[in-house]
């Protein structure tokens, strides 16, 4: 634990406290004062330019003026409705005021003409195309008529009326209310509505309820799941459900724990996913001797792999090595991932048969020292596509920090490097301030030698008594200090 000689004053009279004032546009104080009246809001609706909506509805949306969400649904000028910028104001009652608007607008005989809504977005989440637009809305017209790309997702090639994309989140084995009510709802109306459920979240395991969520899940829609807070025991119920997301492209696991079979394994946790792009494993004891067997349900090349906070063996770092469906790599973290006391030859070859594709790489905090990283140096000259390293936190004294700094000077596509401060900048766990600030200038020199750095950061350990470290960066050329 590194603790600082002398932490800086805790006192914040020094700090900018100044609060940036925005004061409200002109469209937006127009449309709180029309608001004040629902029964005039509505009416002007028939009048409003369709400019205007996007400011009308975020406004009701915000502030809760339900009669006046329903009545703007089946007059919506726009093929597309979202409301993931405004999604901590997302409540049952705004949902059921919507969903109302959408009742009338598939019950009508006779559409409004003005209405061209084909697809509401309930996810948290932003768009570049939307029928809220963050910020000014004097792109809105170009970006609604832009093409919407082509979703590989077979299931939502439905022919329906409206689409309603939205995220589910199963937390302690029970849904949101608000989940639970539109699926009710959407259910009731299967034959014009299509519900495409694009992110799937399971926190802990509830038999009954998935059970009841597959019944009428579009599982070919799932594209994004989350796995937290499970046994392996639980993957034994769970996979004859996740083998039907035949579309999955991303997968998170974390916080998955193996009480009966810890140790060296080559079991498969998960079933074949065969268009999977990126896997993210956090914190999940299983992974420590089970890498190889974890890695199977891999059917194509993966593009981002992440495993952090995870401990190990020498037999997980080799398979890296071997396993073919990670050597087209374009992200690789192992942040928090304790190498010490591992060969990293095994990682070396890795970082060679990826490098014609890798362009982020994430060590920080493995506790490399210096012999270890003269086994990785050789590999990373090869790496030539890299855009953003990060070494922070790592063992390496100044004169093998420099020859780090001479093998990434020759990496050219570099536009982002994070680097620990050398061990010579520490006493007894004393951060020597004035050392880095010798140190630092020299070691930046290396890069500009070669190339003109773009983003660099020479980042201290935390201090255990303050929780704050220091940093000197390329920017500034200083060392400042942050919490």
């Amino acid at each position: 634990m590194v603790i600082c000689f002398q932490c800086p004053d805790a006192d914040d009279s020094s700090e900018d406290t100044k609060k940036v004032y925005s004061p409200l546009t002109l469209e937006k104080l127009a449309m709180q004062r029309l608001l004040r009246e629902e029964a005039l809001a509505i009416s002007a609706l028939k009048d409003l330019p369709h400019l205007l909506f996007p400011v009308m509805f975020e406004e009701a949306f915000i502030n809760g003026h339900t009669k006046v969400l329903t009545a703007m649904i089946p007059v919506w000028p726009y093929p597309y409705l979202s409301v993931g910028i405004m999604i901590e104001n997302r409540n049952l009652e705004t949902l059921k005021a919507m969903l109302e608007g959408l009742d009338i607008l598939i019950t009508q005989k006779v559409r409004s003409s003005r209405c061209k809504l084909r697809e509401i977005n309930w996810r948290n989440e932003y768009h570049d195309v939307t029928g809220i637009w963050a910020g000014s809305h004097e792109l809105l017209p170009r970006l609604m008529t832009q093409k919407q790309p082509v979703q590989n997702s077979p299931g939502c090639g439905v022919k329906k009326e409206l689409k309603v994309t939205t995220q589910l989140e199963i937390t302690e084995g029970r849904l949101d209310e608000s989940d639970r009510y539109l699926f009710q709802w959407a259910q009731q109306r299967k034959d014009s509505i299509h519900l495409c459920n694009r992110n799937l979240e399971i926190q802990g395991l509830t038999k009954a309820t998935v059970i009841e969520i597959f019944k009428f899940l579009h599982a070919d829609c799932v594209q994004d799941l989350m796995l937290c807070h499970l046994s392996i025991e639980d993957f034994d119920f769970l996979n004859p459900y996740l083998r039907q997301l035949n579309n999955l492209l991303n997968l998170t696991v974390c916080h998955i724990t193996d009480t009966l079979r810890m140790g060296d394994s080559d079991m498969s946790l998960l079933p074949p996913f065969h268009c999977l792009q990126k896997l993210s494993v956090n914190e999940s004891p299983y992974i420590y001797g089970n890498l190889k067997g974890f890695l199977r349900c891999l059917k194509k090349p993966l593009a981002s792999l992440s495993i952090t906070d995870c401990n190990f063996s020498q037999s997980d770092l080799d398979c890296l090595s071997y396993c073919s469906n990670i050597f087209e790599l374009k992200s690789l973290n192992l942040d928090s991932i304790n190498l010490c006391d591992l060969l990293l030859e095994p990682l070396g070859f890795f970082l060679e048969r990826v490098g014609h594709t890798l362009k982020y790489l994430g060590l920080e905090s493995c506790g490399i020292q210096d012999s270890q990283l003269n086994t990785l140096l050789p590999a990373l000259s090869q790496c030539s596509q890299l855009r953003v390293v990060n070494f922070n936190d790592n063992d390496f004294s100044l004169l093998f920090l420099k020859e780090l700094l001479h093998h990434t000077a020759q990496l050219s596509q570099l536009e982002s490097e994070a680097y620990p401060v050398p061990l010579e900048c520490y006493d007894r766990d004393v951060i020597l301030k004035h050392r880095l600030e010798k140190f630092c200038p020299e070691l930046l020199d290396i890069l500009r030698a070669n190339r003109m750095p773009k983003e660099v950061t020479f980042e201290t350990s935390q201090c255990f008594n303050c929780g704050g470290y220091y940093i000197y960066d390329l920017e500034t050329e200083s060392c400042h200090y942050e919490i």
